[in-house]
């Protein structure tokens, strides 16, 4: 599940895209209201999820929030589906979190649409001006939702749908046997070359790092992770300008509240250009107010025009000191999330590249030493007696993109399990990789 914390930017930095629509209030008491509701999720739900926001209003150039007026109901989760399931068929279940503004302190309802259909979702009956009986709408550039006009339009929807379908039958396939994925040898000097590529963002993020306070959380003083991705084989990017396009391409679907590779609208945050890279670095520090302020949402990325990219990050369980002390625990479950996401990043970057014959991944945990395991969420049985000897480990993996689409699960369980044995011979089950997967590809978090 994401953090009230994770979801915040979406009202401090409001920016509608494919994966985002802000509407104003909703009255779901009136059907208008709740086709505009339906119209929206049925096309995130065609384009692979994503969010809406309630409260905002289009003032010209920029989107603003506004109180929510004392004519308008609130609204709960199964008021949102019930509005949702009148319109759309088939139907599906959406998360409702009601997320404070940090400025004005506004409650403005945040629904998740799922991203995992395996047809196309229709709507079942009309609304005069707002839907239509037995259309299917998508998300559009602008953005608007509206009907798959073009061939290309209808294709990028079928193949969602045939890829989640894929899915489903791959996990009906794992629950009878478990495989393991073989890897393919990589070209000579391409992992040195990653690890180099690693190396060297690490020593720009240092660099950076060094105007920060002593006591900024920004410098990860109770360790990091982090994670560096390869594109084999690819054609590189021909500008800055193309990679950057591409980049935005990759994001267009988005898993978590804080998704690996973020790129925020705020200029001291937002991706620019540094020699022959593009990078972000949202610890870089600002006279702005912040929202946000631990060392998990400090990140600092790169990405180059070969097709490799960098991420660095602070711990989740080091920011909710109100659970486990600070440098103490890690959470028996995000490690998976955080490498999943960050590996199915990379594989839909390599999708807009041409000749990639595989992804190398490296992973480093760093202030590992006496930390122990725990479930924060406490929906994993965990009783905090495993704890590590070991101050940090890389992980190191390749696969090529038939094996990441088709046997994720097996590959992220080959590239975990060391990680896991440090914490007093823990080994990681494939159950636990496959269902925490499955919740981070299908929206359920």
């Amino acid at each position: 599940m994401p953090t009230i914390q994770e979801l915040q930017p979406l009202l401090t930095e409001p920016r509608e895209d494919l994966a985002a629509e802000y509407k104003n209030w909703l009255d779901l008491t009136t059907n208008e209201h709740k086709a505009v509701l339906a119209k929206a999720a049925i096309a995130l739900a065609n384009h692979g999820g994503g969010y809406i926001i309630l409260g905002f209003e289009d003032q010209g150039h920029q989107l603003a929030p506004i109180a929510r007026p004392a004519n308008v109901p609130e609204i709960s989760q199964d008021i949102v589906n019930a509005a949702i399931h009148r319109f759309a068929t088939p139907e599906f279940h959406c998360e409702l979190y009601n997320v404070p503004h940090p400025a004005t302190q506004v409650a403005h309802p945040v629904i998740v649409v799922p991203g995992n259909m395996t047809e196309p979702v229709m709507s079942r009956r009309d609304s005069p001006g707002v839907i239509s009986q037995n259309r299917c709408y998508v998300r559009k550039p602008g953005p608007r939702s509206e009907e798959p006009q073009t061939v290309e339009e209808w294709r990028a929807l079928l193949r969602r749908c045939v890829l989640a379908g894929r899915e489903d039958m791959l996990e009906a396939i794992r629950s009878i046997v478990s495989g393991r994925v073989e890897t393919m040898p990589l070209p000579p000097n391409a992992r040195d070359e990653l690890h180099t590529f690693c190396k060297a963002a690490r020593a720009r993020w240092s660099e950076l790092a060094e105007e920060l306070p002593a006591n900024s959380p920004g410098l990860f003083t109770h360790g990091y992770y982090e994670m560096g991705f390869s594109l084999v084989g690819s054609q590189p990017a021909p500008t800055l300008v193309e990679l950057q396009r591409r980049l935005e391409v990759a994001r267009r679907i988005r898993l978590t509240g804080w998704p690996a590779f973020l790129s925020m609208a705020t200029p001291e945050w937002a991706p620019y250009p540094h020699e022959n890279f593009v990078e972000a670095w949202v610890g870089r520090p600002s006279a702005r107010n912040r929202n946000f302020e631990d060392s998990a949402h400090t990140d600092f990325w790169r990405a180059s025009r070969d097709g490799k990219l960098y991420t660095i990050r602070g711990y989740t369980e080091d920011s909710v000191a109100d659970r486990v002390a600070p440098g103490s625990a890690i959470d028996v479950t995000l490690p998976v999330w955080r490498v999943g996401e960050g590996i199915l990043f990379a594989t839909r970057f390599a999708e807009t590249f041409e000749d990639v014959e595989a992804i190398a991944v490296e992973c480093r945990f760093t202030g590992l030493n006496n930390r122990y395991l725990t479930s924060l969420n406490h929906d994993r049985a965990v009783f905090d007696d495993r704890v590590s000897h070991t101050a940090e480990i890389t992980l190191t993996g390749q696969a090529t993109l038939v094996q990441l689409r088709d046997n994720l699960t097996e590959f992220m369980h080959q590239l975990m399990a060391p990680l896991y044995e440090r914490f007093d011979f823990l080994a990681l089950s494939v159950e636990l990789v496959d269902t925490e997967l499955g919740r981070l590809r299908n929206g359920r978090f």
